[in-house]
């Protein structure tokens, strides 16, 4: 397996900052919320389902502390037919700020989902 040099190089800040990660599980709706208690930089979102997914949207939502003007979404993917999911774009994140994950998973499917983190 090779590494793209964008893989190689958020590789290389994961082992200097520190490579922190986010599962969970299930087979309801996604909803997560993870606090950012430091400057970090989000380096990877990935999500497995054991089924293909429904017509709906996966989401990674910034709730910034700097108030709703600052608000977005990171990423948006319509899950219809798809199973797996994955995201390396880095993306800065700042001290106090939330992400939020969600999937309403209509169909039930069972799912692993990883965030990977590097703290500053």
């Amino acid at each position: 397996m090779s590494l793209t040099s964008k893989q190689a190089n958020q590789a290389v800040a994961a082992v200097s900052i520190g490579d922190e990660v986010h599962r969970a599980t299930g087979s309801g709706a996604i909803s997560e919320t993870i606090t950012i208690d430091r400057p970090t930089m989000i380096i990877g979102v990935q999500l497995h389902l054991d089924a293909a997914g429904q017509a709906e949207n996966f989401s990674v939502a910034l709730d910034s502390a700097a108030g709703d003007a600052y608000d977005t979404i990171l990423l948006s993917q319509d899950m219809d037919g798809v199973s797996d999911l994955n995201s390396t774009d880095a993306i800065p994140v700042a001290k106090g700020d939330n992400i939020v994950i969600t999937f309403a998973n209509t169909g039930a499917a069972t799912y692993g989902l990883t965030l990977h983190y590097a703290n500053g």
